[in-house]
């Protein structure tokens, strides 16, 4: 009976407790600490059957709280206290012995700990003492002074507390792992130390120095070998800017079958690597343009961004970003796979053997002066021309659309380059298959031979910028000198009330104000 007596009056304080006003328990603290000495008297006396099961209730129930203390300051406030958990934590206090009273004033040390969420848990495991009915925690008895662990105060807001606690400590665990992060990749950039790829270096040395000897002996070919090499780099200009450029790097417009298949081999004249490999890099140096993932990094100077980067060892972060890079459009694409397999048979026969040897066997041209005019000067010629977007491109000009980026409108790269060289537009708004503002074609001729191919049916989908996007955009983050030396200029000035050019908007306001 006094077993039924002990377990009617818990049930009848935990009724009586959770159904308390959230305003009462809080004017009620200090006696809820006596009540913890109360309960002291009766749960020693529980059969051991009982009290585990209270001890198993206990884990259960904080294993919920756990759950229930991760929503949110605003839910925990909702969530009653539980009186079992208080009897729970005053369990740790010292058990009088017999003929000894306990203080009113005195207090109950909490024995719960905290679980890995930052939630209260108790680490309570009772047995009965046959002598003398204690219950015992881990590792000691109840009648057991505990001198080990501080007195901790008792927390009445669900163990704020001791969450903060937890809260704070892993903060201070992220904000070390993001300090050492930043070390570390401080350090890689130290350890990183450019090293020369000598069979590159050899190569480039090999075609510059070759290349000076093409252009001493164009003066002495014949006027068809001038003209042949004037149409090869022409056509493997097309192949880069229409095709590795505009089309497999950036998707600006969409090519049809055949149109990629002549692109293909254009390219492959070119002798830039394979049409995947170099769109690859192009989209790494548009995504991390002017950092150390950038292959061809401006700020590393004119000579690295010309052609350094092609005979020094790249830097570990451009390996790292190869392999993050969405390429699966290319890889879905037969022909640009195609190219890539087939890459070294392709650039012999299109860049050695079919330019040297078409003059030889058509006009009699001597193979000596074919090859060091139709591939080696051609070759070299069309690298350089590709380096100038990467280099000057990149420092000499003015920034239009963003002053923050370092590229910048060219136009004389752009005339080079058939239409490349409106480079802090493109940097922007790289979508645009004109990659400027302007449709001109005769500092871009790439846009002209893409919208010739669409009126054949070869190409659709061109990509373009509403001309507010670009105004909005040169207005915020350019540098002022939109439609400075062309014939735009003064396009949104008006000589005075009346001009044909004042805006609507100004109009309708101007209106208003004279009624």
């Amino acid at each position: 009976m006094s077993t039924v007596g002990a377990l009617l009056v818990i049930s009848v304080r935990s009724f009586a407790w959770s159904t308390y006003p959230q305003s009462r328990k809080t004017e009620n603290q200090k006696t809820r600490r006596r009540r913890c000495v109360s309960v002291l008297t009766v749960v020693p006396k529980l059969p051991p059957r009982y009290a585990i099961a209270v001890s198993d209730s206990v884990v259960a129930e904080n294993q919920v709280r756990g759950a229930v203390s991760d929503i949110g300051a605003k839910l925990r406030n909702l969530v009653t206290r539980s009186p079992i958990t208080n009897y729970t934590m005053c369990l740790s206090s010292p058990t009088l012995a017999p003929g000894q009273s306990q203080a009113p004033e005195s207090r109950c040390n909490g024995s719960c700990s905290l679980d890995k969420n930052g939630s209260r848990s108790s680490s309570t495991t009772t047995s009965s003492n046959g002598s003398n009915g204690e219950l015992k925690l881990r590792g000691h008895s109840i009648g057991a002074r505990q001198t080990k662990e501080p007195e901790r105060e008792l927390d009445d807001n669900l163990g704020y507390k001791e969450e903060n606690a937890v809260y704070k400590e892993n903060t201070e665990k992220e904000q070390k792992a993001q300090e050492q992060l930043i070390k570390d990749q401080e350090e890689e950039d130290e350890v990183y130390k450019p090293e020369i790829r000598w069979p590159d270096l050899g190569a480039q040395t090999f075609l510059h120095v070759g290349a000076l000897y093409g252009v001493y002996l164009l003066f002495y070919a014949k006027f068809y070998t001038f003209l042949w090499v004037v149409g090869t780099i022409w056509v493997s200009g097309i192949g880069i800017t229409a095709g590795a450029h505009r089309l497999w790097s950036h998707k600006s417009y969409t090519a049809s079958w055949g149109l990629r298949v002549l692109l293909a081999f254009a390219f492959s004249i070119a002798g830039q690597r394979d049409a995947y490999t170099w769109a690859l890099d192009h989209r790494i140096h548009h995504k991390f343009s002017e950092t150390d993932a950038d292959p061809h990094n401006a700020k590393r100077g004119f000579f690295f961004a010309h052609v350094g980067w092609l005979f020094l060892t790249p830097h570990p972060k451009v390996v790292a970003k190869r392999k993050v890079i969405d390429m699966s459009d290319l890889e879905a694409d037969a022909v640009c796979m195609f190219q890539r397999k087939y890459y070294i048979p392709l650039f012999a026969l299109c860049s050695i053997i079919l330019p040297v040897c078409v003059p030889w066997y058509f006009w009699g041209e001597s193979l000596w002066m074919s090859f060091w005019i139709n591939f080696n000067m051609r070759f070299t010629w069309t690298l350089n021309v590709a380096f100038f977007v990467n280099s000057v491109a990149h420092m000499y000009g003015n920034r239009p659309y963003d002053k923050n980026i370092m590229s910048v409108e060219a136009p004389i790269v752009s005339l080079l380059a058939m239409g490349e060289g409106w480079h802090n537009y493109h940097h922007v708004f790289p979508w645009d298959y004109k990659t400027g503002e302007f449709g001109n074609y005769s500092l871009n001729v790439t846009t002209g031979f893409i919208d010739f191919c669409a009126r054949l049916g070869l190409a659709s989908g061109r990509k373009v910028v509403s001309p507010d996007m670009v105004k909005r955009r040169a207005a915020k983050c350019g540098d002022g000198t939109r439609f400075l030396d062309d014939e735009f200029a003064h396009k949104d000035q008006v000589w005075g009330f009346g001009d044909k050019d004042l805006p609507r908007e100004d109009l309708a306001e101007l209106a208003k104000m004279q009624n």
